[in-house]
């Protein structure tokens, strides 16, 4: 059994299991990136596009309402990976008095299948400090919405301490 245990956490701890941020006053959520590995043969760009800015905003609007102070890093055209250097993003967060950037980005794997990964960077250490894997269902509104929101509900539990009572 104590096998089993120990097996099981190296699996948690290998999977982005992190622990929680000990404080956040604010988080700079940047704009998640998309990318489309499926291979499907009809474009769907502009849905993407749409999509994934639903996603962004009820990403955003989870973490609020879940009591983060969250705000939007302007670093004079879009803000992520894929579009801007991380020293740039830095100095937009800073620029907001936020101590974390939140970076991430979803990839379709399929037609029906989705990875989300989130990460969160202390700025003033440029350290990781929590990072966080999920998979999504489905390639439409609806779907893109419940992944935002499952993203900002596992996103607090993983990466941010309750406050105390």
């Amino acid at each position: 059994m104590r096998g089993a245990a120990t097996v099981a956490l190296g699996l948690v701890l290998a999977l982005g299991a992190a622990l929680p941020v000990l404080a956040a006053d604010r988080v700079a959520v940047s704009s998640f990136q998309f990318s489309d590995g499926s291979g499907e043969v009809r474009d769907q760009r502009a849905e993407h596009v749409a999509n994934l800015a639903l996603f962004n905003d009820a990403l955003r609007a989870g973490l609020s309402a879940r009591g983060l102070d969250v705000v939007v890093p302007d670093c004079g055209g879009p803000c992520s990976p894929d579009e801007t250097q991380f020293e740039a993003m830095a100095e937009a967060t800073r620029a907001l008095d936020a101590k974390l950037l939140m970076i991430g980005g979803l990839r379709k794997v399929s037609t029906l299948i989705g990875l989300i990964n989130v990460t969160l960077i202390d700025i003033d250490t440029d350290k990781v400090v929590c990072n966080r894997s999920l998979s999504y269902r489905g390639d439409n509104a609806e779907a893109w919405t419940r992944a935002a929101d499952f993203t900002a509900m596992d996103v607090m539990r993983g990466c941010f301490e309750a406050p105390a009572s």
